[in-house]
């Protein structure tokens, strides 16, 4: 089944693409700005407790390493699939909507990096090594997660269905993180219910399942895009875990070698574990495409007898 063509990219639209992409980033961090306080630091430079935390637009600490990624990565995710339905309609430029997630990630990472050079000391000089190092390294996540953020744009909003799935296959598992922390942000102090953890476990591999569907299997070339999406629900779990699990490890002291020989350790048996999403990713895929195709023959053979009769 075709895709009915996208119009294409006028100047008397950049204006409202610009607007769409900064809503798509500022949907991204949403469930983190509803209640963002900065978490509790190592390396702060004062005791403060965790109610007096100041306010910051990113969650900085490498305990939310993967959040922060997967919050940044959302937003041009989030941004891409409303362009390409904006599309449908008129005209829509696709650079000021990249442009415009891009300035709420800039403004996002500027107000909280200044927070955090405060905090740990960076701004008068009483800040040592570590807490540099700790800043860079942060910052640098950071631009990455912005970076892919606007990858993820670029390929959801290409008019190939079979590059915007893999673009949806490929956020599926940091779309687990984003509904997490929505139950997260309105928890009590006991912390979000025991199934919020399942949702985070099985919604990847019914986001994958779903956009394999809409992929479908024709032309044959897009059987990559199934195995590409396959893998990422299997491994990008087990990265995610294997890295939190190395940034998490406080007696390694921000030894960088050590962590990431701790977090390759944990990523076997990580691996061995997360092979359940993926045949629930394989049986949704399998199954809708089947009645994807027995929904469109039956149409088919409808429309044909309405000509004839």
């Amino acid at each position: 089944m075709t895709e009915p063509p996208l119009a294409p990219a006028a100047t008397s639209h950049r204006l409202p693409a610009f607007g769409i992409g900064a809503a798509g980033a500022v949907l991204g961090l949403l469930p983190w700005l509803v209640a963002g306080t900065l978490p509790l630091q190592n390396l702060w430079a004062t005791q403060t407790m965790p109610e007096d935390m100041p306010y910051v637009l990113l969650p900085l600490s490498q305990y939310y390493a993967t959040m922060l990624f997967s919050l940044v990565l959302l937003g041009g995710v989030f941004a891409g699939l409303a362009v390409r339905v904006a599309r449908r309609g008129r005209a829509v430029s696709m650079w000021p909507a990249a442009l415009g997630v891009a300035l709420v990630h800039l403004i996002a990472a500027a107000q909280s990096f200044v927070v955090l050079a405060r905090g740990l000391g960076l701004m008068d000089g009483s800040g040592d090594t570590r807490a540099a190092l700790y800043f860079g390294g942060m910052l640098g996540g950071t631009v990455v997660a912005a970076v892919l953020a606007q990858v993820g744009l670029w390929m959801t909003s290409r008019p190939s269905v079979a590059v915007a799935s893999l673009g949806i296959a490929l956020a599926a598992v940091p779309f687990g993180t984003w509904v997490v922390r929505w139950f997260a942000a309105f928890a009590g102090p006991s912390g979000p219910w025991m199934v919020v953890s399942s949702i985070g476990y099985w919604l990847p591999a019914v986001v994958v399942g779903v956009a394999l569907v809409w992929c479908g299997v024709r032309p044959v070339g897009r059987l990559a895009v199934w195995a590409i999406a396959l893998l990422s629900v299997w491994v990008v779990p087990a990265v995610f875990t294997a890295i939190g699990y190395g940034l998490g490890m406080r007696v390694l002291q921000g030894d960088v070698r050590e962590m990431a020989e701790a977090s390759m350790q944990v990523f076997p048996s990580v691996m061995a574990e997360m092979w359940r999403p993926v045949v629930l990713a394989v049986l949704i895929a399998v199954v809708g495409s089947i009645v994807r195709v027995a929904v469109a023959k039956r149409s088919a053979r409808l429309a044909d007898a309405a000509v004839t009769s």
